[in-house]
């Protein structure tokens, strides 16, 4: 066992438009930014755990006892975690509303009006998340998950408490990309392992 493969940290979750180009394996270090059109959401409050869950089918004929064959009939896969910064573009996007800001000026105060009606549609996004990876030399290297086509939506109820941090509870709910290869329909990860050969 490598040591290195023993992965401890705290992930870091980023969005943009569906069909956006994955943060570069090798120009792009852990904790930069991802670039081009990639927002972070922000620190978090609790773990992101992600969930994949697959319903098989067994086939068993009338000669024999056991299973001897299974085929795939569903895929679940969520990421769940809970925000921790209320900002007018985190809270429009889970709740599937709109966010329009206003800045500062002469008698102006700065701040974000939030809507949120009865569209029907939910919105869809590329999202994917960051973790570290220390190599064998020490160095800090990144683990990104991407998630091509998915949802985010809200997880439970926000608390307001004189005591503690309001978080926005969060599911992302990821959808099979058709446009993707096969195979590749629902995620990819890149585990970066050594830093480029000069």
């Amino acid at each position: 066992m490598a040591k290195e493969d023993i992965v401890l940290g705290s992930g870091k979750l980023w969005y943009a438009a569906t069909g956006t180009a994955n943060p570069d394996e090798t120009t792009v270090a852990y904790g930069a930014a991802w670039g081009g059109s990639w927002a972070s959401l922000g620190d978090v409050l609790t773990p992101m755990v992600l969930s994949y869950t697959d319903t098989r089918k067994a086939i068993k004929t009338q000669q024999s006892l056991g299973v001897i064959k299974e085929y795939r009939t569903d895929v679940a896969i969520t990421l769940k975690t809970t925000l921790a910064e209320l900002t007018g573009a985190n809270l429009a996007l889970v709740l599937n509303g709109t966010n329009t800001a206003t800045s500062a000026g002469a008698s102006q105060k700065a701040f974000s009006a939030v809507t949120v009606g009865s569209d029907v549609v939910v919105d869809t996004k590329k999202f994917g998340f960051e973790t570290l990876r220390v190599d064998s030399t020490g160095a800090s290297q990144p683990v990104r998950f991407f998630f091509h086509v998915g949802s985010i939506g809200p997880d439970g109820d926000m608390a307001f408490d004189k005591e503690n941090e309001t978080g926005v509870p969060v599911v992302i709910t990821v959808y099979e990309d058709t446009t993707q290869s096969a195979g590749a329909e629902f995620m990819a990860v890149d585990i970066v392992t050594a830093a480029a050969t000069a």
